[in-house]
């Protein structure tokens, strides 16, 4: 029996062993979500979009500091979006567009100008910790060499109440236009949902429609055929006419009732089926959009706030520093210890952002094919 039970224990896996193998898999499947975020970095889009966006912050800044307002105050959001806001005002002007996916170019451009000013607060919030480090390296030096304290303290001082006194870039946009834009977007998205899905409907109807008059056509004409061949001998001229005026008359009440549904249902010069496809389209993109405003915003806020704290620690510090060095000494040392992981919040922040963009150009170019295919099959 011992023998029988040690066999028997010994065809299973111990403790240990099945806790090996499950921490294998759990390493296995979180080195797959990285190798797929990754991948997701190195894709050509968002390579493309980041390369755009930093070679015009970094035009912008140049610009301004040679003073010249006319070239700084370029919009990001002309370059950025694709299709761009004159090829789309073209489109509405010459096609007939749905006013659902007009709505849903103007929308997904509000949000572009958002990401922009997104962009420059984190760009200038990029800046603005640059006093931050002087401040920290200034520290250094006097950790090591104590000869000029005096002077190094004031020179920190002085740093960190520049750093105090300049505005936080991340309240260019507020709490309640981030709510606004989720509240739009929200809006729209239900409404391409149920338009898309009233116009499914239709079309299936129009369909079954189609068919059930087909079959009673059929049916109608066989059964006055039948007749006509039982009272040929009688009136085959008269029979022959009336046949023809009744089919003559079902085909242009199928006609009208056709053309009717479609006028009701549907934009002219455009092909129900692509309308349809477009509409659901928009739908998906508006929900991805309103899924990476909301992190977006949630990531914007807290940043917020960390500057905020970090500005009023550094003005606290800039004040107090002649009377109680301790205080200076104390804000130094928690901005050496959490600045590093402020900066990696900010370039996750910046990350989503261009996400979000690469995204939202993918939708909008998308529903922008469809409306050209619908265009020619109408």
């Amino acid at each position: 029996m011992k023998l029988v039970f040690l066999k028997f224990r010994s065809s299973f896996p111990t403790t240990g062993e099945s806790r090996k193998e499950r921490l294998n898999n759990m390493s296995s499947k979180s080195s797959i979500v990285n190798r797929e975020y990754t991948q997701a970095f190195r894709t050509r889009s968002y390579v493309e979009m980041c390369t755009k966006v930093q070679s015009q912050l970094g035009r912008i800044s140049i610009n301004r500091s040679l003073s010249s307002p006319s070239l700084s105050d370029t919009h990001l959001s002309e370059s950025l979006l694709e299709p761009g806001r004159e090829t789309l005002a073209n489109m509405i002007k010459t096609l007939n567009i749905h006013h659902l996916l007009v709505d849903y170019f103007l929308v997904s451009s509000d949000a572009c100008d958002v990401c922009e000013l997104l962009l420059r607060a984190i760009h200038q919030t990029h800046a603005n910790y640059q006093s931050i480090g002087r401040a920290i390296e200034l520290a250094e030096i006097v950790s090591e060499d104590a000869s000029h304290k005096e002077e190094q303290n004031r020179l920190i001082c002085r740093e960190l109440s520049l750093f105090a006194s300049l505005t936080n870039p991340l309240s260019a946009i507020t709490w309640v236009q981030f709510q606004g834009m989720h509240d739009r977007c929200m809006a729209l998205f239900h409404e391409l949902k149920s338009k898309h899905k009233k116009m499914r409907r239709r079309m299936k109807m129009f369909k079954a429609c189609k068919r059930v008059g087909g079959l009673g056509l059929i049916i109608f004409s066989s059964t006055i055929t039948a007749a006509a061949l039982v009272v040929a001998i009688h009136s085959t001229v008269g029979i022959l006419a009336v046949l023809g005026l009744v089919a003559s008359c079902c085909a242009r009440t199928c006609d009208r009732k056709g053309k009717s549904i479609r006028s009701s249902s549907y934009p002219e010069k455009s092909s129900p089926t692509g309308v349809c496809a477009s509409l659901d389209i928009a739908a998906k993109g508006m929900y991805v959009l309103i899924n990476d405003m909301d992190t977006v915003s949630r990531l914007a806020g807290r940043l917020h706030d960390e500057v905020e704290h970090g500005r009023w620690r550094a003005g606290m510090a800039a004040r107090n520093c002649t009377r109680m060095g301790e205080i200076m000494w104390e804000v130094l040392k928690e901005f050496h210890a959490h600045t590093a992981c402020f900066l990696e919040q900010l370039k996750e922040l910046e990350e989503h952002i261009y996400f979000c963009l690469v995204t939202m150009n993918r939708s909008r170019r998308l529903v922008v094919e469809e409306i050209l295919i619908s265009q020619s099959m109408s």
